[in-house]
């Protein structure tokens, strides 16, 4: 009998750790993490910008093949860099919420600093640009009961992925993450990618060549979920 209650618990602990750790469980928090669709398009996503010198040289790859992203803002950073935020906007792409500060305790904090941390991103945003983002992403994808009761009441769409690049592993060439990319491309992926990496210029110029290669186009998150981006 004992041995049958810690095992219970080991699957009920488990169980929780999988639900909070795994961004598209859609156990606490209702997360898109791609289309359902019969066309054979993608969607590019960037979290933790904006950087102050990595992500105009993202734009500049993004504009040269005039496709549009989405750009998971971390508030503390558009407060210091505002005119890239405007940028991002004036060329087309969407800005959307990634908390204020991204902080390593996100995921424990209370209801209230939950909803402080997001709306003061959506604040921050809104000062610079002039919209208020309806798009969350949670820092590192880890969600729980708190975090899914706050986005709820806000009334935010949660956006997770179903292509992890893992560029924010160093040990790792960007041939590796492009390689990885290209082996988990699927109709309706939403790529995951960082545009405070370094090289990811770089990085963003082979995926972008290598998803053309393959058939497939981007196109932005909007278009390809029908869902809105902005509050009215």
């Amino acid at each position: 009998m004992c041995w049958v209650v810690v095992i219970l618990v080991v699957v009920v602990v488990l169980f929780g750790v999988w639900a909070s750790a795994d961004v598209g469980s859609n156990i606490y928090l209702k997360t898109i993490c791609k289309a359902s669709t019969d066309r054979r398009v993608v969607a590019l996503t960037f979290d933790d910008g904006p950087d102050e010198q990595m992500t105009p040289k993202v734009l500049d790859v993004l504009k040269r093949h005039n496709i549009k992203a989405t750009f998971f803002l971390v508030g503390a950073k558009v407060e210091s860099h505002p005119h890239i935020v405007r940028q991002m906007v004036e060329q087309g792409h969407i800005v959307a919420n990634h908390t204020y500060s991204h902080s390593g305790l996100f995921p424990l904090s209370s209801a209230r600093k939950v909803e402080q941390e997001v709306r003061r991103c959506n604040d921050a945003i809104s000062a610079a640009v002039g919209v208020r983002p309806r798009l969350f992403r949670p820092p590192f994808g880890v969600t729980n009961p708190i975090i899914g009761r706050v986005i709820g009441v806000l009334g935010l769409t949660a956006i997770g992925w179903s292509v992890r690049s893992l560029d924010t592993v160093s040990a790792k060439s960007c041939s590796e993450v492009c390689r990885r990319v290209e082996e988990k491309l699927h109709q309706g992926a939403i790529i995951l990618l960082h545009d405070r990496c370094a090289k990811a210029d770089v990085l963003l110029e082979s995926i972008i060549n290598s998803t053309l290669e393959r058939g497939y186009d981007f196109v932005t998150l909007d278009k390809m979920l029908q869902i809105d981006t902005y509050e009215n």
